[in-house]
């Protein structure tokens, strides 16, 4: 059952209506409104729960309609809403009767086979089975695509915070956003489930600096490697030339001073570039012993190996790491600029290696001249490794270059292909923290489910439609219907018949002729009465399980059939799952109020809970217009007639000081509604003419003055049936100023007419 309308929107009348502080419904519920407070909207409001959409004119509605076993129906989950509820108003008669043309058919169950309802019982059942299931898959999937959408909101957001910090010139990434998003999603897939996509800190450092929008110069670098046995061939000269020596006939002081045979052996090359007999420092004549002596020391053999190692000693000082200018760090591309520091570290220090053992060779040259006889002197060789990383840094210098200025010639490709990685790491890291890949699968596993689910409800919907074609009859339902608006207008020369052709019944009186479409207003409205409740047995739909919904079954023009259709709706319809009787006619009121009180007695008599319930619906004055369900007061609840409804309204008007704006437009409608009950039963010959009622009512009166009449009746004409409603600031602020004085004189000149009356009065609204 419905148990409460938390929430009504935008849904005509009902701007902004709040039913939580009303009494919850019950299986019986009484309604009570007069014409323009909401009555057919609210009515209107069941029908869009019955067919499970809303009204064209009310597409913009929003609310929240709870049910007793808790759950709630808005306007996003109204086309799966379980509810099985039928509603009698103008917009059922409008689409099931063309007063002019036919009616539509109705289907009953022919009595014979009623054992074939058992089998379409139980289809039905598993219809509704499978509707659950398939309702529960749709919300269970809604709730994925909603995370879903979620994540992809603010996985784009925070992914856009990140990708602006690159590039703000890039309108791609400065605007990135779901949409995005999704369409990355769907074509890296296979990328983003894949762990390296989600990058170290320092990889998403350098990507960053790669695809900031700043370009550099192309750089020149021209290197000198080492040969691969250069060295090597090098130390094995040497070792070669230290391990050598020249015969000489040693003089023992000039092998003892080395400094006087390197002087001794100059002067000799000068004494024999000038051809000097004598010596040119002393002046003495060389004596030929001498010079076979010095001759023999200096032989040419042992010159030939001092010039020997005078030009190795000479070449081993240009050796050495061969000179390469690396191009500064700062000259390259951030992302490039730590492999080339990291690189000039590296070379500094194999440099530093392989100069190391070359400074022991200089040195051991040196000593070899000083003493060319010497022959155990040790040198070390430049590790091989240490020239093959020389190379080897070289090389890679030369690939840094290389990627720096391949970025240059081609700086927007790589700027984009560098964003397009930070993409992927963003959305990776993104997806595999939520699982997005698996969150998607079972969203769309359950999606195919609900789809499969929902072909297995259209086959047995197929089912459902063929049994109920084979037991249902258009002929049954027209004599169901024709007995029973026979009883309830008590006579029989109106029937329904069945025409093939127009697949509808025809209204046919005194048994001949063709549709008649030319029917009194009590006519039409009890044809639609009963044909509402005659429908509500079509298919053998079990009216235990049904929610009833009626809008006034008595027309305003039509109140010969009221009793008829009170009895009708008590006989018909006590049995439903739940009923709502909406109505402006007080007479009508009363009758199901009556029944419904009844009913509440015996359930308290038996210990039961109260299961009826009463309402009003009151729309204030103002602008703009709205109307409210509220509790119905004791007035409706407990007086016998409008008249008492209306009296205690307006007398509690009375005894208060001032009136809001609100209350003194009401004041006005209810003023003339009192008026002329009171002076129509009073006077009962002038009842047509309101006018004429007052100045016979003024007749004898002396407190009630002809002006204090007119004062009244120019305030209720004014401001109760008036063809232009004023609505200026002067004229509420009269009405809201006259209100309460001219309900003060209208009590007075009814206890003047009639003080017995109004004493009793009184008494019945203030409860003395």
């Amino acid at each position: 059952m419905i148990t409460c309308i938390n929430r009504l929107r935008q849904f005509g009348i009902f701007t902004d209506f709040n039913g939580t502080k009303i009494q919850k419904f019950g299986k019986n519920n009484l309604v009570y409104g007069w014409n323009g407070t909401g009555k057919s909207t609210l009515s209107n409001v069941f029908y869009c729960l019955e067919h499970r959409s809303l009204i064209p004119r009310f597409s913009a509605a929003q609310f929240s309609i709870a049910l007793e076993n808790g759950s709630t129906i808005t306007e996003a989950t109204l086309a799966t809403s379980p509810l099985k509820i039928h509603v009698f108003n103008q917009r059922f008669i409008h689409e099931n009767i063309n007063w002019d043309k036919s009616v539509k058919s109705i289907l009953l169950i022919a009595k014979e086979k009623i054992a074939d309802l058992q089998k379409l019982e139980k289809v039905k059942l598993d219809v509704s089975v499978k509707k659950k299931s398939y309702s529960d898959k749709i919300d269970d999937a809604k709730k994925q695509r909603e995370a879903l959408d979620k994540f992809l909101t603010g996985a784009a957001k925070k992914m856009k915070l990140g990708l602006q910090a690159v590039d703000t010139s890039d309108s791609y990434y400065l605007n990135y956003d779901r949409r995005k998003l999704s369409g990355f999603i769907q074509s890296n897939a296979e990328a983003l489930l894949n762990a390296d996509s989600v990058l170290s800190d320092a990889k998403v450092i350098d990507l960053t600096n790669a695809a900031k929008p700043d370009q550099l110069p192309s750089l020149v670098f021209t290197s000198t490697a080492i040969e691969t046995d250069y060295y090597k061939k090098a130390a094995a000269r040497i070792r070669d030339l230290i391990g050598t020596t020249a015969v000489n006939q040693a003089v023992q002081r000039l092998a003892d001073n080395p400094d006087i045979r390197a002087w001794v052996q100059t002067g000799l090359e000068i004494h024999k570039t000038h051809d000097s007999r004598s010596c040119e420092f002393c002046g003495s004549t060389f004596t030929q012993l001498r010079a076979e002596a010095l001759a023999a020391h200096f032989s040419r053999e042992f010159t030939d190996f001092q010039t020997r190692l005078q030009n190795a000693a000479s070449w081993i000082e240009t050796q050495g790491a061969p000179v390469n200018n690396l191009p500064a760090a700062t000259s390259f591309y951030k992302e490039y600029s730590a492999d080339c520091e990291r690189l000039q570290k590296q070379y500094s220090s194999i440099a530093e290696k392989i100069n190391q053992p070359i400074e022991g060779w200089r040195e051991a040259l040196k000593a070899k001249i000083t003493d060319p006889a010497r022959t155990d002197i040790q040198i070390v060789d430049v590790a091989e490794e240490n020239v093959t990383d020389f190379n080897a840094v070289l090389k890679a210098m030369i690939e840094v270059v290389g990627r720096h200025n391949n970025k240059t010639t081609n700086f927007k490709a790589e700027t984009s292909k560098n964003k397009a990685a930070l993409e992927l790491h963003f959305a990776a890291a993104e997806m595999q923290e939520f699982d997005y890949s698996g969150c998607e699968k079972r969203c769309n596993d359950i999606e195919l489910e609900a789809k499969n689910e929902y072909k297995e409800i259209e086959k047995l919907d197929q089912q459902v439609s063929s049994l109920e074609a084979l037991l249902s009859n258009e002929t049954v339902g027209a004599k169901e219907f024709n007995d029973v608006l026979h009883r309830f207008i008590g006579r029989s020369e109106l029937c329904l018949s069945f025409n093939q052709n127009k697949k509808g019944y025809e209204i046919i009186r005194n048994g001949v002729g063709e549709h008649d479409g030319n029917l009194s207003e009590g006519e039409k409205t009890a044809i639609a009465f009963v044909y509402f409740i005659t429908k509500l047995k079509e298919n053998g739909n079990n009216i235990k399980d049904t929610i009833v919904v009626v809008d006034d079954p008595v027309s305003s023009f039509d109140s010969n059939h009221l009793f008829h259709a009170y009895s009708f709706l008590r006989t018909q319809c006590s049995e439903a799952l739940q009923l709502f009787v909406l109505t402006h006619n007080f007479t009508y009121f009363k009758l199901v109020r009556d029944w419904f009180s009844g009913t509440n007695r015996n359930r308290r008599a038996d210990k039961k809970p109260e299961n009826c319930f009463f309402y009003r619906l009151d729309a204030p004055p103002g602008s703009p217009r709205h109307s409210l369900l509220v509790d119905a007061d004791d007035s409706l609840k407990n007086y016998g007639s409008e008249y008492h409804y209306i009296f205690k309204m307006l007398y509690e008007y009375k005894t208060r000081t001032t009136l809001n704006r609100d209350e003194a437009f009401l004041t006005a409608n209810l003023a003339r509604k009192l008026m002329e009950s009171f002076f129509s039963f009073k006077f009962p010959k002038r009842r047509s003419d309101i006018s004429q009622l007052m100045d016979v009512g003024l007749k004898g009166c002396v407190i009630t003055t002809p002006e204090l009449k007119e004062k009244i009746y120019r305030f209720i004409n004014k401001y109760s049936h008036s063809d232009v409603i004023e609505i200026t600031e002067e004229s509420a602020e009269n009405l809201a100023g006259e209100s309460h004085s001219v309900v003060g004189s209208i009590f007075q000149w009814m206890e003047e007419v009639d003080k017995k009356h109004y004493d009793e009065m009184v008494q019945v609204a203030t409860g003395a």
